[in-house]
């Protein structure tokens, strides 16, 4: 039997396309909607971060954070235990999470002449051209952030699945008809048993828990399984490999299912330094001051102390940022051209009080120092600070951002 992906292109289907399909294959509809707020009540994530992680491009934090794949790993150990064995539709482009080499699943992309897509938002939003044209960019970018991170490919590249369907030279009868005759190939294969479908699931399953355990232990590297046996890809250069080996295969070898573990350097080895990641270190550090190299100075040196951070120039683009990234803690200089670091002191902790501000500031006065720790500032330095004091405050202080 089969399991089919459906992923659709915005405005290229008509919205109970897989309705019909369902009617016509016998086949329960799961939808990743449903699959998210399942992933969400199970680890405690927010459904828009499910989404930020699946679709949005990753957080200028994320080599120190590793959100991004902790989510999607989140997201993916759902879908393989969700997924039945047979006769499902699977709705969504996280269906991309499912590995490749899975057989008895039918991938199956929809996408239509950009003219045709505009025409059908017009038609079912009610939208203008301009709009409609606006809309099916975003969320075209949004999927290619997904495909690009995954594959490093475009999301209607058609090696990513089994059927790329257009859907304005192909009608929706001869859509469904052309699915359901692929699908009945992968069933009607006697190469392939139930038996062997099952056990592809199995690994599936098995594969996505041992991926979970590594990244919550701080290790980003890819995982198969085959069998219940393991094999970590490690695809980032380490000096010292027969030792990382032995703590990666110490935690797969944990997982119940798991009878041998093989690690293994991947086609990437020698790109990227590796290292393990420690989730109790602060992550989301930006550094806020119009001295430009004052800024990137401290703010390297606070890499160099595995501190992740960033740094921008103006309390302009602080207050973006932190609307957009949301960082734990702020390092701030107070003089600055247009808004004060006052100012975004206070915007801030109106907006976003969980977020500890720490003041650097050169040309501060005691009435400064009152005010900011008035408004909520954590605690307040005069430059030049000891690069040792600050580490531990912002230490404290994210400590605290997580409470």
């Amino acid at each position: 039997m089969a399991i089919i992906a459906l992923c659709k292109g915005a405005y290229s289907l008509s919205g109970d396309f897989e309705k019909k399909l369902a009617e016509k294959s016998g086949y329960a509809v799961l939808t990743e909607s449903a699959l998210l707020r399942r992933t969400s009540e199970r680890f405690n994530v927010p459904v828009a971060k499910l989404l930020k992680a699946l679709y949005h491009k990753q957080s200028v934090f994320n080599n120190f954070t590793q959100e991004k794949q902790r989510h999607l790993t989140y997201i993916q150990i759902e879908l393989a235990e969700t997924l039945p064995d047979d006769k499902a539709i699977y709705e969504g482009f996280s269906s991309l999470l499912i590995p490749s080499d899975i057989y008895h699943v039918l991938r199956v992309c929809t996408i239509s002449d950009i003219s045709n897509r505009r025409l059908e938002a017009v038609s079912t939003d009610n939208l203008s051209q301009r709009d409609a044209s606006l809309k099916i960019q975003t969320l075209d970018n949004e999927l290619n952030c997904l495909t690009q991170f995954l594959f490093k490919k475009s999301p209607w590249e058609t090696s990513l699945y089994d059927i790329l369907l257009p859907t304005d030279k192909v009608s929706e009868e001869e859509a469904l008809s052309l699915i359901m005759e692929n699908a009945g190939k992968i069933t009607m294969d006697s190469s392939v048993g139930q038996g062997a479908l099952m056990a592809e699931m199995a690994d599936f399953r098995l594969a996505s828990k041992v991926k979970l355990r590594l990244i919550e232990d701080g290790h980003d590297v890819m995982v198969t399984s085959k069998g219940g046996e393991i094999t970590i890809v490690v695809n980032k250069h380490t000096l010292r490999l027969k030792k990382l080996e032995d703590e990666l295969s110490g935690i797969a070898v944990t997982v119940a299912g798991v009878i041998k573990v093989s690690v293994v350097p991947g086609p990437d080895f020698n790109d990227e330094i590796y290292r393990k990641y420690d989730f109790d270190l602060p992550s989301r550090v930006l550094v806020v001051d119009d001295e430009k190299d004052f800024a990137l100075t401290l703010s390297n040196r606070l890499q160099l102390r595995d501190i992740g951070t960033a740094a921008v120039f103006s309390g302009e683009e602080a207050l973006n940022f932190v609307d957009e990234e949301m960082p734990e803690v702020l390092v701030l200089d107070l003089k600055m051209d247009g808004i004060s670091g006052l100012d975004v002191l206070r915007e801030i902790k109106r907006k976003t009080p969980r977020v500890e501000v720490i003041i650097l500031t050169g040309h501060g006065t005691d009435e400064d120092k009152e005010i900011a720790m008035s408004l909520g500032a954590y605690a307040y330095f005069e430059k030049p600070v000891d690069i040792n004091k600050l580490l531990v405050t912002i230490k404290d202080a994210h400590k605290k951002a997580r409470r």
